[in-house]
């Protein structure tokens, strides 16, 4: 049952980055549709726990390429990601204490503030390793 399905006009065009893309939305899918079939305690504990871990290597990753390239939008971005950060920790803190707080609901809107994080702020982000590395959209800076 896909939920979730990737859309090739989020890609930024850096190779690395849309796979870590793809990784985390599908992520979320899997999140999803445990939620949905109302299996959660079969996979929950294994994709929070990848979730947490992928979104640190993931941001990680980005901060990495921005602050080589001095970004000027490098601290606004990073903000974001540490904001996600303590979200994504918060919702395996808070379904360690409560599964019930992991619903639907919360997955929505983690996946939907990805795809909007992806369309907005990393793709300028994407625009300026572009600019910066003389390369062409599609190839690593």
């Amino acid at each position: 049952m896909a939920i979730l399905t990737w859309n090739p006009a989020w890609e930024t065009g850096i190779e690395l980055i849309d796979h870590q893309h793809r990784q985390l939305l599908g992520q979320f899918e899997s999140l999803l549709v445990a939620i949905h079939e109302n299996r959660p305690e079969e996979q929950v504990p294994g994709l929070l726990a990848f979730l947490s871990e992928y979104v640190e290597t993931h941001f990680s990753t980005e901060e990495d390429h921005m602050r080589a390239t001095r970004y000027p939008g490098y601290l606004g971005h990073k903000a974001i990601h540490d904001d996600m950060r303590t979200q994504v920790a918060q919702l395996v803190e808070g379904y360690r204490a409560d599964h019930s707080v992991m619903n639907e609901g919360v997955l929505v809107f983690l996946t939907d503030w990805l795809i909007g994080h992806i369309q907005e702020h990393d793709r300028q982000m994407a625009n300026h390793l572009f600019l910066f590395s003389g390369r062409t959209p599609g190839t690593a800076p």
